[in-house]
């Protein structure tokens, strides 16, 4: 089996799966910590994940000042989003159980 070529509809098709399943894992062990800790913790862990979140942006080479605070307030921002989206559907889960 051959790696799929970056860019190609291949790879992404991977890598989008890769990432739903991780979604999908996140979810089910934020859902156990809601359960067993409490909704509550998820409020925790959210803002000291968004308070990481900076360390994983990686500025560019050739990049002006302008362009990676623009850049690093954009994925802050969609990072943010997507990490509550998780989180509330994993506080929706424990609830239910």
């Amino acid at each position: 089996m051959n790696e799929p070529e970056q860019g190609s509809g291949e790879a992404v098709y991977i890598s989008a799966m890769v990432g739903e399943m991780m979604r999908r894992v996140l979810e089910d062990a934020l859902a156990e910590l809601a359960r067993t800790r409490g909704v509550s913790f998820l409020d925790l862990f959210v803002e000291r994940e968004l308070a990481r979140c900076a360390d994983l942006f990686r500025e560019r080479p050739g990049d002006t000042p302008e362009t990676t605070d623009m850049l690093r307030a954009w994925f802050v921002m969609e990072g943010g989003e997507a990490l509550r989206a998780v989180v509330d559907r994993a506080s929706a889960e424990a609830a239910r159980d």
